[in-house]
């Protein structure tokens, strides 16, 4: 029975968080969304397979449980969800992410109403550390296809938790040509907003939670990448950050768009919080995080060699100390 709303959870050997996100699905609209979760063969498969079964027994919602033959990996994973759901809407999420609550009562009759005109509808994220909101924006309603609007939010794809795809508009890309890139809904997100725009909900839509254990880097598809695998280096995110840029020079070089420069702009604005992190290993460390930083693929702008001087000389707790006052007076004028 087709459905308006796929909620597609990626998963693997984190049973607890997979019942954790499961259950945090709630709303009235019961006949009109499917549960599908994608296990991405892992060890605990027949595991996670009998408690989603027996959390379907009790549960008013379609929920389906699939096992991928082999380890996909991330990317292919994401394409797998795609093949395999029934609803018009795929609503990523990670299984050690949440739904907000309420998020799904407001989301299906925007869907009813608005969502055919667009291929990507999203909203904010809140942190569970610290409360925080991210995937902020001003605008609520449309976003207009085109290139300058997908280069201006394309940092709005990176936590693929939350970001609803219209299912006709992207199965037919392939995830294959993704494998360990990590991003395969940066490329979808790019895609949907160049070619037919998006649709903001200025309302939370799920808690980032991110507690589960790492399966990037440790699982049978991803080659045993260490950088990957040890997500609390601050290296592992510029080893992400290199197969994400190969993921926007990927759908420049498709589209003939210029993505990767308004990127590299926000990225080089962005790159303090690394560097800052890294100075706090000491300086040895710093020195390795700077270099690999500049080996990486893109333009850094000065800015960034601003945050390098000003860390290096002065340290993580001073140089907070100034950073401080620069913001103020930026936004002062």
């Amino acid at each position: 029975m087709s459905k308006i709303l796929s909620i597609g959870i990626t998963s693997y050997k984190r049973m607890n968080e997979l019942v954790r996100c499961i259950n945090s699905i709630g709303t009235k609209y019961v006949d009109d969304i499917e549960i599908l979760v994608s296990e991405d063969h892992s060890p605990q498969s027949a595991q996670l397979k009998a408690e989603v079964e027996k959390m379907k027994e009790s549960s008013p919602y379609d929920i389906r449980f699939t096992t991928n033959e082999v380890n996909l990996g991330y990317d292919r994973n994401l394409g797998a969800i795609i093949q395999k759901c029934r609803g018009d809407y795929i609503f990523f999420m990670s299984d050690d992410d949440i739904v907000f609550e309420g998020c799904i009562d407001r989301l299906i009759p925007i869907l009813k109403q608005n969502g055919e005109k667009c291929g990507v509808l999203y909203g904010p994220f809140i942190y569970s550390r610290d409360k925080t909101r991210d995937r902020v924006r001003s605008c609520n309603g449309y976003i207009s296809a085109g290139e300058e609007n997908a280069a201006k939010y394309v940092y709005d794809s990176i936590l693929f938790s939350g970001l609803i795809f219209k299912k006709k508009f992207v199965q037919d890309f392939d995830a294959s040509q993704f494998v360990n890139y990590n991003y395969f809904q940066v490329y979808l997100f790019l895609q949907m907003m160049f070619r037919y725009g998006a649709y903001y909900i200025n309302e939370p839509m799920v808690v980032c939670v991110g507690d589960g254990e790492n399966a990037y880097g440790i699982s049978d598809s991803s080659g045993g990448n260490q950088l990957l695998a040890n997500r609390k280096s601050v290296k592992s995110n510029l080893e992400f950050n290199r197969t994400l840029i190969k993921t926007i020079r990927k759908f420049d070089e498709e589209t003939g768009c210029h993505i990767i420069k308004a990127f590299e702009k926000q990225y080089s604005l962005h790159s303090y919080s690394g560097l800052s992190m890294a100075r706090e290993e000491g300086i040895k460390y710093f020195e390795e995080y700077w270099d690999m930083l500049k080996k990486l693929d893109m333009r850094m702008y000065p800015v960034s060699y601003a945050y390098y001087l000003i860390l290096r000389i002065f340290g993580t707790k001073k140089a907070e100390i100034l950073m401080s006052k620069l913001r103020k007076l930026v936004k002062k004028e």
